[in-house]
């Protein structure tokens, strides 16, 4: 009893700080880069997928599928590509395939805070911290320090946006190799504007590439956290997201979240992660653990009880045939007796010696054949046999008469 009262005690401490954890709080949001485009977080891609579907001047389409099953075909090329990612890891056959796709006239956006080498060291580049920043502690809706970006592309020339310094933390250096692919129509789309005027060009912060190769464009971004709910929607920097997707006008888009999300994509969520993403949700879910856990340890020890001996039950047949013995002795109903014995008695003499004496003729042929397999004499046989014949249900049988009926029966 006393265990009993200490767990419900218990929960009732946790449901209490359940609520006043709860109560009158702010919202919180979660400021975890998904690039979802069902993420309505701000680092979600929710804004930005509704804003292509309604805006975009040609056909927009989002799915899940990787480079090797979007630009295998070259030969008929109507959309562009547009990839978001934390990470954008391919390997040398997604690259040779990635570039012969654009060589053939499409052109792709690639926004990732790093890149596969068999990315970088072909353009030669790599991606370094700007100001060192912990993207897992990012949150912008604290006020920070901010950076001015500044378009160097021709036709963007001199447009200034101002963008939170943790969303461009990154940018674009030399890798000082000699192994890349030299590309001469290589344009620096934004850098971080020295409003000093002193920074060396060689130390210039760039932030966006783009590579001409062939009839298409490529275009490389260090900053996904511009692309997100975050981003589009806020005035000044949607400008920084709209002039990087205008190298993608002219065709149908689709945006693959193949190199976030997976093949799987959305059909790959676990329940457990709505459940975690929800302030309220979350703590309902980890007292569920705490009281099942509480429980299990105030109900681990074995609780034994005493085993109950079981008598078999007694074997009542003798009783129960005495008492419907008694009953018809009680009835003196002797011809009825006798006739029920008959059937027994009849059932008997089948199994054992193969006599029907109820289909068969009880002529002398029968009489004689009940009489050898009996060893009984002929003419016993036969008194007896008409003696039970002649005894119907109406038939009057002393006591003595039955006594005698059965015993010949029996001796047979």
């Amino acid at each position: 009893m006393t265990k009993r009262i200490i767990y419900i005690g218990f929960i009732v401490v946790l449901f209490l700080l359940l609520y006043r954890s709860n109560k009158d709080s702010n919202i919180q949001y979660l400021w975890k880069p998904t690039f979802k485009t069902t993420d309505k977080q701000p680092f979600g891609a929710y804004a930005l997928d509704k804003m292509l579907s309604s805006s975009w001047e040609n056909d927009y389409y989002h799915n899940y599928e990787n480079i090797w099953d979007l630009c295998s075909d070259t030969t008929n090329i109507y959309y562009n590509l547009l990839i978001i990612a934390n990470e954008f890891q391919i390997d040398r056959y997604e690259y040779e395939i990635l570039y012969k796709y654009i060589e053939h006239g499409g052109s792709a956006v690639i926004v990732a805070g790093e890149f596969s080498s068999d990315i970088e060291i072909p353009f030669n580049l790599r991606t370094n911290f700007h100001v060192f920043w912990n993207e897992l502690l990012i949150q912008l809706n604290i006020k920070q320090s901010s950076e001015l970006v500044r378009f160097t592309a021709p036709n963007l020339k001199d447009e200034i946006c101002k963008v939170p310094i943790s969303a461009v933390n990154r940018h674009f250096e030399s890798l000082d190799t000699m192994n890349y692919k030299h590309i001469d129509s290589v344009f620096a789309i934004s850098e971080i504007h020295d409003t000093s005027g002193t920074a060396a060009k060689n130390r210039r912060k760039i932030l966006s590439l783009r590579y001409q190769i062939g009839k298409g464009n490529l275009v490389l971004a260090c900053n996904p956290l511009l692309f997100t709910n975050y981003g589009i929607l806020n005035d000044s920097i949607n400008t920084y997201v709209w002039n990087h997707l205008a190298y993608l006008q002219g065709r149908a888009l689709i945006r693959t979240e193949y190199y976030e999300a997976g093949s799987q994509g959305a059909q790959s969520q676990s329940p457990f992660r709505v459940i975690l993403s929800e302030r309220s949700l979350r703590w309902a879910f980890y007292i569920t653990l705490i009281c099942i856990a509480v429980f299990m340890i105030f109900t681990a020890r074995r609780k034994q009880k005493a085993i109950p001996v079981i008598k078999p039950p007694a074997n009542r047949s003798l009783e129960f045939v005495r008492s419907i013995a008694g009953l018809y002795l009680q009835k003196n109903n002797n011809a009825d007796i006798i006739l029920k014995k008959q059937i027994y008695w009849g059932d008997a003499l089948k199994r054992k010696y193969g006599i029907d004496v109820v289909n068969e003729p009880h002529d002398y042929d029968f009489y004689k054949r009940v009489a050898a397999k009996t060893r009984t004499d002929v003419n016993e046989v036969r008194r007896l046999f008409i003696d039970l014949g002649v005894i119907d249900a109406g038939t009057f049988v002393s006591d003595e008469e039955m006594m005698v009926l059965i015993e010949r029966m029996n001796q047979l």
